[in-house]
């Protein structure tokens, strides 16, 4: 058996699934929604799946963990996890964003989708993480940090130029500085892990069958951190370099 290792921290909760990347049979999964505390739930919550699945590392093929954006402690947790798991057990690595990640929890609910969907994330401060895709998941631009009122302005300029309705998804979809959209609205939480893997099983095949590259496994935040290096570089006064 070939399983993918599928982990995702990069919302308000925990994820971690195995899926066999042959018949896209979920093995095991489980979801603990969470704020706090996932560095202490990641890894045994990867022991306990993989127990209950009967699944080795030695019988993974691949670590597939969500890249963001999101929480910047998730991000980071999730990927040092895999990449840990990887240069364990020599197996390689890759990443899904998080609008990805929230296009097929929506694709596993609905048949139909619109023409353009509008992915919008919380981004825990007063501007919103955005992304247009197309009906089959694809790009319509790169993702971006935009207020509120650009995300409305994008909006219009979606609905004006593709027609074909528009929806409005993502944990922020809801939000009352949204709600001038003229869009079907349908939010989210956290990504459906099986979705997730699911989907991570198809990049697999397709990197293997195909040869189309796998996504990077690096962090997409979007946005540089709060913190900053203070004047000096961070050096005490007394101890920085004279002249």
């Amino acid at each position: 058996m070939s399983a993918l290792l599928v982990l995702d921290a990069s919302a308000a909760a925990v994820s971690v699934a195995l899926i066999d990347v042959d018949s896209g049979v979920l093995l095991g999964s489980e979801t603990r929604p969470m704020q706090r505390g996932q560095v202490e739930a990641l890894l045994p919550m990867v022991d306990a799946v993989q127990r209950a699945a009967g699944i080795a590392y030695p019988d993974l093929v691949a670590i597939a963990a969500t890249v963001g954006p999101g929480s910047f402690t998730g991000i980071r947790l999730g990927l040092a996890a895999a990449r840990g798991i990887g240069l364990a057990t020599g197996r390689p690595v890759f990443g899904i964003d998080s609008f990805a990640a929230q296009f097929v929890t929506l694709r596993a609910d609905r048949s139909n989708l619109p023409e353009t969907l509008l992915i919008v994330l919380d981004s825990k401060r007063q501007d919103l993480f955005a992304q247009a895709l197309d009906a089959e998941g694809r790009a319509l631009m790169p993702p971006q940090v935009l207020a509120p009122e650009a995300v409305r302005t994008l909006a219009e300029a979606l609905l004006a130029e593709r027609g074909g309705g528009l929806l409005l998804s993502g944990d922020a979809a809801q939000l009352p500085a949204l709600a001038e959209i003229a869009a079907e609205r349908v939010p989210c939480g956290p990504p459906a892990i099986a979705a997730l893997a699911a989907h991570a099983a198809a990049l697999w095949r397709a990197s293997t069958v195909d040869g189309v590259a796998l996504p990077a496994a690096s962090p997409l935040y979007l946005r540089p951190p709060d913190a900053i290096v203070p004047t000096g570089g961070g050096v005490l006064p007394h101890l920085r370099p004279q002249g």
